[in-house]
């Protein structure tokens, strides 16, 4: 019976000694989670943007790989630390292209209202006809305005309403000339 509580020491040791040959599973993906995490941060434009959390996240990745087969639990806080800087890192590269996109933006409506408040300043134009348009005269169906339509009178040309007609020219009518005294 005694042999009992020795074989349940041994079983005991054989587990934990197979525990210490490799790093749980947890710490695995926790690591290999936070260098993904750091590398789509560095593709993403980190180094420009969040040049210090990037690095912070990169030193703190690679202490978790270092520290995952002797110390798991220190592993995990160092991966998750990470990976929260990681984020933070790509979050201020998000911001920062969307305020660099946000400043375009306001850059061009800016470039927008100049125009349209030029072009309400200037006075409007006519345009021009093409050399090539027909010089304005009578419609082509019309006779002209010096006949008269056909079957209608023609027209003279009389003093205006109130106004005397002026003396006819040519030759005067017989005995109303000067020196005829009748």
């Amino acid at each position: 019976m005694k042999c009992l509580p020795v074989a349940s020491v041994a079983l005991s040791l054989a587990v934990v000694a197979g525990c210490a040959s490799g790093p749980p599973p947890q710490t695995i993906a926790d690591v290999a989670r936070a260098n993904t995490l750091v590398a789509a941060a560095e593709q993403s434009g980190a180094q420009q943007y969040a040049a210090a959390d990037l690095q912070a996240a990169h030193d703190e990745a690679q202490q978790a790989n270092q520290l995952a087969n002797s110390d798991p639990a220190r592993a995990d806080e160092l991966a998750n630390e990470a990976a929260v800087d990681a984020k933070l890192a790509s979050a201020r590269v998000q911001n920062a292209q969307a305020h660099h996109g946000l400043k375009q933006l306001h850059q061009t409506l800016d470039t927008l209202r100049s125009e349209e408040q030029r072009n309400m300043n200037q006075p409007a134009t006519t345009p021009t006809p093409p050399n090539d348009t027909p010089e304005p005269g009578p419609p082509q169906n019309e006779p002209p305005q010096s006949q008269p339509p056909q079957g209608a009178a023609p027209l003279t040309q009389g003093p205006p309403p109130g106004q005397d007609a002026p003396p006819p020219q040519g030759n005067p009518p017989p005995g109303s000339g000067p020196g005829n005294n009748n």
